[in-house]
């Protein structure tokens, strides 16, 4: 029995210090901070980045379901890994074709990991946790994986700074290693055999997508899981874009943004760390927790100084709290064979909801200033918050 007990122990410790890992190298790109500047400098028009970036999305939007589906077919070890080598060869493509059509193929391939990714890291980690009987963990290590991303986010903006002076190849080869070292410590991670492997016995891609849908609409509680985690995660992670603009057009100095953008990643990385202390609170508490973030945004436009900046961090923090949290909710009510699947589902209504968001705050930023489109949405989570905590009032009583 205590043998058995070492085993599993030893097995634990292997999975997580290989995801951990993963973690770190997956985020650890020296060249998140700089592609956008490198590519301006190599001759690209205005309009040519914008339609690099516009591929780069509409890559990831048509593939986030299909692959999806994929990680719950195949191995989502294997898909994870396949991901890091299109992106190691995006890298690569950028050292060796710096011009319009090497950027191109390469933010295709881009936009094919971040597809692959999104869904099936958060399935491969729920489903080894729950081959060891530690799935009720799920959250905690979770946290802990966002947090180590966000701590390598900001190892590598700290690093790329001194780096670039040795120019942009240094940086895309060191980009590059990353992608190799993430693919490595994946292959490390002791995927557990699914139940029904067999390829014969599986469904086909159509029925796995009719599945997911008929899951969606039968099983209690999942649509509503899917509508508040990509909500929440929408307003987060379009907002995450533009907190640099934010801080610059409330007058904040030049030099204090780099460490601002860093506290507010550090903000994000705390959330990770302490999100599992919150799961005892009930949906309510979320969804009123979720409307306290928008009267910060509204605090934050109404005032607009560099002073009140810090309350983007407390923004930042609950938003954190609410989507690790969530994600775990999510994981915990969706059956393994279409967890992937599922998960994707949620990535594409984040898809979905960010075009629509993207294309408000440009308006409204456009109209009346950045100001202005803080309180504003800030309003619009005010009351989704209060929308689900009256629903689930009503639900209660009727």
């Amino acid at each position: 029995m205590k043998t058995g007990k070492q085993r599993k122990k030893r097995n634990t410790a292997g999975l997580l210090s290989s995801l951990y890992a993963y973690s770190f190298f997956a985020d650890f790109v020296l060249i998140f901070p700089l592609y956008g500047v490198m590519i301006s400098q190599s001759g690209i028009q205005p309009w040519q980045v914008a339609m690099l970036f516009a591929l780069w999305s509409v890559t990831t939007f048509v593939l986030e379901v299909p692959s999806g589906v994929w990680a719950d077919r195949y191995s989502r070890r294997n898909i994870l890994v396949l991901g890091q080598v299109f992106r190691g060869a995006a890298f690569g493509l950028w050292l060796m074709l710096p011009n319009f059509l090497g950027f191109l193929i390469g933010f295709i391939l881009w936009g094919v990991e971040c597809a692959l990714r999104s869904g099936t890291f958060e399935a491969l980690l729920y489903d080894e946790l729950a081959a060891l009987g530690r799935e009720a963990e799920f959250t905690k290590v979770f946290g802990r994986t966002r947090a180590i991303s966000s701590g390598a986010m900001v190892a590598a903006a700290v690093l790329a700074s001194p780096a670039v002076l040795l120019g942009y190849p240094v940086i895309l080869g060191m980009s590059c290693f990353a992608s190799v070292a993430a693919a490595l410590c994946l292959r490390l991670v002791p995927e557990t055999e699914k139940q029904d492997s067999t390829q014969e016995d599986q469904p086909g891609f159509v029925m796995m997508l009719t599945q997911g849908v008929k899951t969606i609409q039968h099983t209690p509680g999942v649509f509503g899981l899917l509508m508040f985690v990509s909500l929440a995660l929408v307003f987060s992670g379009a907002l995450e874009e533009y907190w640099a603009i934010v801080a610059d057009q409330a007058g904040m100095p030049a030099y204090w943004l780099g460490l601002y953008i860093a506290g507010i990643t550090g903000a994000e990385a705390l959330a990770g760390l302490l999100a599992h202390r919150f799961t005892g609170l009930t949906a309510p508490w979320f969804y009123l927790l979720f409307a306290v973030t928008g009267g910060l945004l509204i605090l934050t436009g109404m005032i607009f100084t560099p002073p009140a900046l810090a309350i983007i961090l407390g923004f930042v923090f609950i938003s954190g709290i609410i989507q690790t949290v969530y994600e775990g909710r999510l994981q915990e009510a969706i059956p393994s064979s279409l967890r992937a699947t599922l998960s994707s589902f949620k990535g594409l209504l984040v898809e979905l909801k960010a075009l629509a968001l993207y294309a408000a705050i440009g308006g409204l930023a456009q109209a009346s200033g950045y100001s202005v489109s803080l309180a504003v949405l800030g309003g619009v989570i005010l009351l989704a918050g209060l929308g689900f905590l009256v629903f689930t009032f009503l639900r209660k009583v009727l």
